[in-house]
């Protein structure tokens, strides 16, 4: 019986380990959108979706407790895909315009 919760403590473990890479890899890659978020001409909701979803990961107020970190990853996927496609709505309106 011992061997199974210890088997449990190792998967959990592992997995709040793999959790903890994914936030931390879309915490990037939403920060490299920086520059492009705070150009002139970028929508306010692209700007707002920008930082609420950067601040919903750091600030200690969560709907799920910060060890289980699968709504930050939601929050960080969702803001990461809308900035992005308005990023790109953008260059493509801007690219029509000239």
């Amino acid at each position: 019986m011992e061997s199974l919760w210890t088997t449990l403590g190792v998967v959990a473990v592992v997995v709040v380990v793999i959790l903890v890479l994914v936030a931390l890899f879309l915490v990037v890659k939403l920060v490299r959108k920086h520059r492009q978020v705070h150009q002139p001409g970028t929508p306010v909701p692209t700007k707002v979706a920008y930082w609420v979803s950067l601040a919903y990961t750091v600030f200690p107020f969560d709907l799920l407790p910060d060890p289980v970190y699968f709504d930050d990853i939601v929050i960080l996927t969702g803001g990461l895909v809308y900035v992005s496609r308005s990023l790109t709505r953008k260059a493509r309106d801007g690219r029509r315009a000239e």
